[in-house]
């Protein structure tokens, strides 16, 4: 199957998964595993998406980072040629707007920006368990930021249906696999 093709029916999955109860557990599972994990604890500045309905909901984990007294930096996808993105300084009197995707991002002008953070949590559609392989919305912002900031490390977390054995994609040699996967029944380091 072609990745298109593979989007295509992920994201049918996930819409089906996202008014279920069955994926807020899933979500909260994820929520406690990762912030028990060394790497958030020993992480200060961490890079995150403001979810869709589809993805793992990160609005509770975004409260937590900041309960812990974290500094949270959203990503925010430009509008260029070469599909770049920055992380903004994010907090509760942040001024948000939606981008072209429907995600919320920073608009304040006067915002941080820090791409060299200690710690990004990268959103995705399907996730290889064997491989850290990321298949995400097509854009490949994530990767080009990663290819960028090597020394950022990186944590996915991944529900049950956004979870595969191994990537039955075609993976690019610009993809970049994910250093952690968090599941709610196991944390997977690569």
């Amino acid at each position: 199957m072609n990745k298109k093709e593979l989007r295509k029916q992920q994201i049918e999955k996930l819409r089906d998964f996202a008014d279920n109860e069955e994926k807020d557990r899933e979500d909260e599972l994820l929520l406690d595993q990762i912030m028990n994990t060394e790497l958030l604890k020993n992480s200060q500045t961490i890079g995150v998406t403001s979810s869709l309905p589809v993805e793992v909901d990160t609005s509770k984990l975004i409260a937590c980072l900041w309960d812990e007294g974290k500094d949270v930096y959203l990503a925010k996808a430009h509008n260029d040629a070469n599909h770049s993105q920055d992380f903004l300084h994010y907090t509760y009197k942040s001024k948000l707007e939606k981008s072209k995707f429907g995600i919320e991002e920073v608009s304040d002008l006067d915002a941080q920006i820090n791409d060299d953070l200690d710690l990004i949590i990268v959103p995705g559609l399907a996730f290889a368990l064997d491989t850290h392989e990321r298949l995400g919305f097509g854009g490949g912002y994530y990767d080009r930021f990663l290819a960028k900031h090597p020394d950022s490390k990186t944590v996915a977390l991944v529900n049950s249906k956004m979870a595969f054995p191994t990537a039955n994609w075609k993976v690019e040699k610009t993809d970049i696999p994910i250093q952690t996967i968090i599941t709610p029944k196991q944390i997977l380091r690569g």
